[in-house]
């Protein structure tokens, strides 16, 4: 009975999730890293090539856009 409701769960998770917009998908991620406080790998690209790269070590995201797009952080 357990392993149903598991199974369910698993599958009304990824229905909800995949409705959602890539920037919404990309806030849930974000909201997961700073909860989860992982090291967290940052690149620099200028001109769209890879200038430097390096690790910050328990990093928080402090930056991203809104819902309707505008930068914010």
């Amino acid at each position: 009975m357990m392993k149903r409701i598991y199974i369910t769960l698993i599958i009304a998770s990824t229905l909800m999730i995949s409705a959602c917009t890539e920037e919404a998908r990309n806030k849930i991620g974000r909201t997961a890293s700073n909860f989860l406080g992982a090291d967290l790998k940052v690149s620099y690209i200028d001109g769209g090539k890879v200038v430097k790269t390096w690790t910050v070590e328990d990093g928080k995201i402090t930056s991203g856009k809104d819902d309707q797009g505008n930068s914010i952080g």
